[in-house]
């Protein structure tokens, strides 16, 4: 055992003889210092277990090995030289070895589940290597830190719209929210694509971000309450249908077969009631009343562009109507106030079909009787702290791939189904060297 953990003897002898000289302990250093020799001689102690010669045990396929090959393995502890054997099977040559391992490439599979965690934590693969660094005590490159988030991006995304959920057993209240935010492109991505750039172009591609989560109590007040760890988020940069088979898909992973009710949160864009109306044709479907305040202010100004008072006067009225349920009183009361021509009529005429349009999903008096949420803040937040964190930090252009990639992992995160990919991802690679062999 003193030969395996020669680094740490050495560092020990190395610190007790300054110690014996300056009579003093140098905190940090030592901290330090043993933690980098430890995981040297546990990087040791991993490769001689490793290349045992019967290390394959009851894994080892029946067939005669060939001739041992190395690679150099990259582990939480550190590199080390893997030396083993290949086999020819019907469905080519195999390294067991690697299999039982569960390598992604030359990485760990504790490495390469930490490498995609500080990806999609951080706020940048740069960010993720000196995380690794400082935290782990491990050297990746952040281009390698890349490479491998395009590798798991693409099997996480599909993983999770076939995954198993524990957190549908009972559910009361099933809410379902999304919406869309645009990502900075590089420019081959963006080529043809109508923007708001002064000449008509873009510089983004609109990601949908979906949420599901769900509700069973109330406070003191009688305001629902989020059940904890229930929030579930998936993003995609497919178009509004192809969005709403993913976001149905999530529900129903969470339980919206067995909820008691459905309910759909957004603002007043038609592409989000469109989802809602063909794959939740039974949810309740509520305009986050957030928004509708904006509009309500909009429609003011458009009646009184230079007296604030006014405009913050007639907001506070019909706002109270607007909680009671008297959504087309607001209009009625519009109307005895439009312009007779201008852009102002204009303005005002467009908000008012707004209400009109979305007078059933305004009825807010009734919504909160019925213990329903009335507010989107859920997917609002999630746009900012899941999409704007980790894809609009100063300096990005991304590829839709590689940003589709680095969201899907970041959404396994934030959805605490991270671990429970990895532990999926262990059985199907075992499962496929059984089929292998």
């Amino acid at each position: 055992m003193s030969e395996i953990l020669g680094e740490t003897d050495e560092f020990i002898e190395q610190v007790q003889h300054q110690f014996d000289n300056d009579g003093i302990w140098d905190m940090p250093a030592l901290e330090i210092g043993l933690r980098e020799a430890l995981l040297k001689d546990g990087c040791h102690i991993l490769e001689a277990l490793l290349n045992q010669p019967n290390s394959l045990g009851s894994n080892a396929p029946d067939a005669k090995p060939h001739d041992n090959r190395s690679r150099r393995v990259q582990s939480l502890l550190g590199s080390f030289e893997l030396s083993r054997g290949y086999y020819n099977t019907k469905s080519g040559r195999i390294f067991p070895m690697d299999k039982i391992l569960g390598l992604t490439d030359s990485y760990s599979p504790g490495l390469a589940k930490m490498m995609c965690l500080a990806a999609g934590t951080d706020g940048s693969y740069d960010e993720a290597e000196t995380t690794l660094r400082i935290y782990a005590g491990v050297v990746v490159p952040a281009s390698q830190i890349k490479k491998m988030v395009s590798q798991i991006g693409p099997d996480i995304g599909q993983w999770t719209r076939t995954r198993k959920e524990s957190r549908c057993e009972k559910v009361s209240t099933l809410y379902a929210t999304y919406d869309g935010t645009g990502v900075p492109m590089r420019e081959t991505e963006t080529q043809g694509r109508k923007g708001k750039q002064p000449d008509g172009s873009s510089k983004t591609r609109e990601v949908k971000l979906g949420s599901v989560f769900t509700s069973q109590s109330f406070d003191k007040d009688g305001i629902p309450v989020r059940d904890n760890d229930s929030t579930t988020y998936v993003a995609g940069f497919e178009k509004a249908v192809e969005f709403g088979s993913r976001i149905r898909q999530e529900a129903r992973l969470r339980g919206m077969d067995i909820a008691e009710r459905i309910c759909i949160l957004g603002d007043g864009a038609p592409w989000i009631w469109n989802i809602a109306r063909i794959n939740f044709p039974d949810g309740k479907q509520i305009l986050d009343f957030y928004h509708a305040c904006e509009h309500l202010t909009r429609l003011a100004t458009a009646f009184f562009p230079s007296n604030n008072s006014k405009v913050l006067e007639f907001v506070d009225k019909w706002k109270k109507l607007l909680e009671n349920d008297k959504v087309l009183k607001i209009v009625a009361e519009a109307s005895n106030l439009l312009p007779h021509h201008g852009p102002r009529r204009k303005t005002a005429l467009c908000e008012m079909g707004y209400f009109k349009k979305n007078a059933e999903r305004m009825m807010y008096h009734s919504f909160r009787k019925e213990g329903y949420f009335i507010g989107s803040g859920v997917i609002e937040a999630g746009c900012k702290s899941v999409i704007g964190k980790r894809t609009k930090q100063s300096g990005m252009f991304w590829k839709v791939t590689g940003a589709q990639n680095i969201l899907d992992v970041r959404c396994s995160i934030v959805s605490e189904t991270y671990d429970q990919y990895w532990t999926n991802r262990r059985f199907q690679q075992l499962n496929q060297l059984k089929l292998a062999a």
